[in-house]
């Protein structure tokens, strides 16, 4: 009864938690997943379990059975194509899985900062509903992001990926495990990639899912910080107020200060990561044309979710841009004229910080922006449209 009973709870903390529209709420729905087969965010270790059985089926289903069938069973160009699709898949995870190893302290020190910065807009009390309405948008972003990519790969994606016939997906499934057509060979084949599948989504989605979080949550941050020093302009007309300004300019030089180190720390989290995801999201894509109609229908949930991450990277951080020049546009609107020069000074200080570039670079080389996206759509379509002419 006791394990019904606690069971009971933690049903009841999760139902709460997804009703709430906090970072906290939002930190714990990303981390939900990785909490629970074992590289939880916020512990010292990992589970190393999970690893070693993640990167020994990752290696042994996509790593060897791509070089194998390029090796030994491609015969024409479709069939190349069509592998490279699954060594971009292998690229991305490799990528993902990495990033999860070697960036656990940045990451943590990240969401502590974060996690401070929220404290101050709830602590000001100051446009709270704007910033609930925007973590309620922000999980629904999370929430559609998630079923999308899950209902996809459920079903769609993981039926054909069981179907062990090499030409469904041009790779060679369970190398050394032949034949498939006979027991028990083939339901230990397919319990390989029922599970290589389930670590696959795992480790990508809930990757892609804190970066969105983190990119989305700073530029929120940015757009609160507008609003509030703007409230200088009308506070200021009542020079009885004047200590409230200086009180809370300098709270607001702590929390740009906190929001320039945050993303800083998102530049060094992702540029790199980010660069080898767009480049094995671009080539999926222009792979994908060259499939003919009867195999669209496999590697439509690849295709969807190359777009979806593709289109939420340039969307999130053209938002996070967009948010800070409307700081910058902010600080010289704030009413600078009317305060004292010391404080003046502080605002031209905080101006010149304010009008440097914020964005995030692919591989520190590629802005990630929506002209970005656009390019890189039109590029892929007059590549396909000229090799398929």
């Amino acid at each position: 009864m006791e394990y019904f009973s606690n069971v009971k709870q933690r049903m009841r903390a999760s139902k709460a938690k997804l009703k709430e529209n906090s970072l906290d709420s939002l930190v714990w729905l990303v981390n939900f997943v990785p909490s629970i087969v074992g590289f939880d965010i916020f512990r010292e270790k990992i589970s190393i379990p999970f690893w070693i059985l993640h990167i020994f089926l990752l290696t042994y289903v996509y790593g060897v059975g791509s070089l194998v069938y390029q090796v030994r069973d491609a015969q024409v160009a479709s069939d190349f194509v069509k592998s490279f699709v699954n060594v971009s898949i292998f690229a991305l995870t490799v990528n993902n899985s990495y990033w999860f190893l070697t960036k656990r302290q940045l990451l943590k020190e990240v969401l502590r900062k974060v996690k401070e910065n929220d404290n101050y807009v709830i602590r000001s009390g100051l446009f709270l509903e704007k910033h609930e309405r925007s973590l309620f948008l922000i999980k629904r972003i999370l929430f559609i992001f998630y079923g999308l990519n899950l209902t996809n790969e459920f079903t769609v994606y993981l039926p054909k990926r069981m179907d062990v016939n090499k030409e469904t997906f041009s790779m060679t499934l369970c190398v050394g495990l032949e034949p498939l057509t006979s027991s028990p060979n083939r339901e230990i084949c397919k319990a390989f990639l029922c599970i290589q599948e389930m670590t696959i989504v795992s480790v990508v989605l809930n990757y892609q899912t804190m970066m969105l979080l983190l990119v989305a949550h700073t530029a929120l941050m940015y757009q609160i910080l507008s609003d509030e020093i703007m409230t200088f302009n009308t506070v200021l007309d009542d020079h009885s107020n004047y200590k409230t300004v200086q009180e809370t300019l300098s709270v607001i030089i702590c929390r740009h200060a906190l929001i320039l180190e945050i993303t800083d720390n998102l530049k060094g989290l992702y540029n790199m990561p980010m660069g080898v995801n767009f480049g094995s999201n671009a080539l999926c894509m222009c792979f994908f044309f060259f499939l003919s109609f009867e195999e669209y229908l496999g590697f439509m949930p690849v295709v969807v979710y190359c777009f979806l991450v593709f289109f939420l990277y340039c969307y999130l951080c053209q938002r996070l841009t967009n948010a800070a020049e409307l700081f910058a546009r902010a600080v010289y609107s704030c009413g600078w004229e009317k305060m004292n020069v010391k404080e003046q000074k502080v605002i031209y200080t905080m101006l010149m910080q304010a009008q440097r570039p914020v964005e995030l670079l692919a591989a520190d080389l590629i802005p990630v922006n929506m002209y970005t996206f656009g390019s890189t759509i039109q590029a892929i379509y007059k590549f396909t449209t000229v090799v398929k002419l």
